[in-house]
């Protein structure tokens, strides 16, 4: 799969994830998919509230272990880091 459909792909799961959360466990962390296009597959938990705020700032979900920081730009900005790996 092209990075660019895999980015768009996770960020519809993340999209869905989160409802989810929000109406049902809003106070607890999810777990979300790493949105750097590549095929990391590295999960990031953070709570809904933390990516609903990422959202509307135009970021987008990047693991901290993900190595490929600054390769990804979305709306000429550098995409953000937020959360910690999530356990198996």
């Amino acid at each position: 799969m092209a990075p660019m459909r895999r980015r768009e792909l996770f960020r519809e799961v993340n999209d869905r994830i989160y409802e989810l959360l929000a109406t049902g466990e809003p106070d607890l962390p999810g777990e979300f998919l790493c949105e750097c296009g590549e095929d990391c597959g590295v999960r990031v938990e953070i709570l809904p509230s933390a990516f609903e705020a990422l959202r509307n700032s135009g970021r987008i979900v990047r693991s901290s272990d993900c190595g490929r920081g600054g390769l990804l730009r979305r709306r000429r900005r550098e995409p953000v880091v937020i959360g910690v790996p999530a356990l198996s």
